[in-house]
């Protein structure tokens, strides 16, 4: 009697397998681990019959194939993805980095406020690679400090953007004069004269000496890219001298086709690509004569960002009279423009704004009305531009909260493990 009530229990338990699609291959693993002796195995082959035989009963299994109870994969987003779409930063340049009580002045300031990210100087417009100590090796630059930088950063929470101008480089200028920008001398419309100051945006190898540059640093650790100086000079109306121009291919063209390449070489770095552009560009048609066409460049980047700075915008501008005393003006009307240009692409823009004092003086109450300007239009994220890297903090203080650490609550470097 006690026999039969235990064979009953087995069965019972093996029933209740089956009824999960257990396949039939892993009950006699169960078998094995259970010792269940009354149950020997007579007929192997019947397994694939859809029945496991016994000498005492057989019971009926479901085959199913083993892909069947397989886990789906899913597929994580990168926690840099979703800062990302948050961003609050500020501009480091690359003089700055290199001072470390001043960089953590900075990141002190970043964790007490409301911001969460820097953009810190990779290559600056003289041509000047920051953190390398032997800018001729261009297959290991970036040893000296940008590794630490970005752990240091990420250990608080920080995101981390390295800043990249792209053609203005007179280091690459003077250096490979085939690659430098032509221009052709307006006096007789002839004479072909080679930049000091900016490379070819049509040269594959400017493309490539970037896009390595921004490799090397990629693989430490940066959350993204952000290239500025996309862009042909801007010429004065009267200027001597003529932009060379490649047959069958605009400006936009060169640099849409720089973006592009960008895209294709970075891709594999699971890396956000972002890029500067002029303020204007956001209301302007075409592209300024500089290849800056928003609406054909937000394809290929991540993040589109303005440098919409009052101060930049001339008297009667958008029917104000003095633009830099009425950043809230301008920084509204401007972005408004680009969100009808863009559609519904316009969650990528992140504009740039001022911070820093030229006819009229910048202060907290300046700073935050460009912040609310930019909430305003549905937009979360900015950054602040001084091209010293001393900023209004207290525009950017929430009372309310005590910083960085206890709104995130962070643990390490946890929120950007990644790579």
């Amino acid at each position: 009697m006690i026999k039969k009530i235990s064979v009953i229990v087995i069965t019972m338990f093996l029933a209740s397998l089956f009824s999960f699609n257990v396949d039939a291959s892993l009950v006699l693993d169960y078998k094995k681990e259970l010792e269940l002796n009354d149950y020997t195995q007579s007929n192997i082959s019947n397994i694939n019959k859809g029945s496991l035989t016994s000498d005492r009963i057989t019971l009926n299994l479901p085959i199913r194939n083993k892909s069947d109870y397989s886990l789906s994969k899913i597929d994580l987003v990168s926690p840099h993805f979703t800062y990302s779409k948050e961003v609050r930063g500020i501009y480091i340049n690359g003089w700055v980095v290199s001072n470390e009580r001043k960089i953590d002045n900075l990141i002190k300031e970043v964790e007490e406020s409301n911001l969460n990210s820097i953009v810190v100087d990779l290559k600056d417009v003289t041509g000047r690679i920051t953190f390398s100590k032997n800018q001729n090796d261009i297959s290991n630059l970036f040893g000296n400090g940008l590794k630490e930088l970005i752990d240091k950063a990420h250990k608080k929470g920080i995101y981390v953007i390295g800043r990249l101008a792209v053609f203005k480089d007179p280091v690459f200028a003077k250096k490979n004069s085939k690659y430098a920008l032509k221009y052709i001398s307006a006096i007789d419309n002839e004479t072909v004269i080679n930049s000091n100051l900016w490379t070819s945006p049509y040269s594959k190898e400017v493309w490539k000496h970037n896009i390595t540059i921004a490799e090397q640093a990629v693989k430490l650790g940066l959350d993204e890219i952000q290239f500025d100086y996309i862009r042909f000079p801007t010429l004065a109306v009267n200027s001597e001298l003529i932009i060379r121009l490649e047959e069958n291919r605009s400006r936009t063209d060169a640099i849409e086709g720089f973006l592009k390449f960008a895209n294709e070489r970075l891709g594999k770095y699971n890396i956000l690509i972002s890029a500067d552009v002029f303020g204007l560009t956001t209301t302007a048609k075409g592209d300024l004569k500089i290849g800056q066409d928003i609406t054909r460049l937000v394809d290929y980047v991540d993040y589109l960002s303005p440098m919409i700075y009052p101060s930049h915008y001339s008297a009667g501008f958008y029917g104000v009279d003095n633009p830099d005393s009425n950043p809230y003006d301008i920084i509204f009307e401007s972005l408004e423009d680009a969100r009808e240009k863009l559609g519904d692409k316009s969650y990528k823009l992140r504009p740039w704004l001022q911070d820093f004092s030229l006819r009229h003086i910048y202060t907290d109450k300046e700073v935050k009305e460009q912040i609310k300007a930019v909430k305003d239009n549905q937009i979360s994220s900015w950054l602040l531009w001084n091209p010293r890297s001393v900023y209004t903090i207290s525009a950017v203080k929430d009372e309310s909260k005590k910083g960085m650490e206890e709104r995130w609550n962070l643990q390490g470097s946890e929120l950007f493990q990644k790579k």
